[in-house]
């Protein structure tokens, strides 16, 4: 299984956010190893926090808006921050620890 990103949305504006978040992912065209998984949680109102995780770690979360130029911008950012990751990974990986 490579570069498989889960969606895990309550609401339109969640599936909305990982459509915007998938198609920005995919253009970067990374195959990761690990599962990137997009969590929704409602909280007070008729806001909801949206999280991006690999694995079990947070990388990303945000108190959605239901703008659509601040859900692309957030889709952005964090599919960067995503790419990040495991571009740090893959350097720790390649680092040889002499002791």
């Amino acid at each position: 299984m490579v570069g498989i990103v889960s969606n895990d949305t309550k609401t339109k504006l969640g599936n909305d956010f990982y459509d915007l978040f998938y198609n920005a992912f995919s253009k970067l065209k990374l195959n990761s190893s690990k599962i990137i998984s997009i969590q929704e949680e409602l909280t007070f109102g008729r806001t909801t926090k949206i999280s991006i995780n690999v694995d079990s770690e947070v990388i990303e979360e945000f108190i959605a808006k239901p703008d659509e130029d601040f859900l692309k911008f957030m889709a952005e950012t964090s599919s960067a921050k995503v790419f990040k990751y495991f571009k740090n990974i893959e350097k720790q990986n390649k680092f040889i620890t002499q002791y």
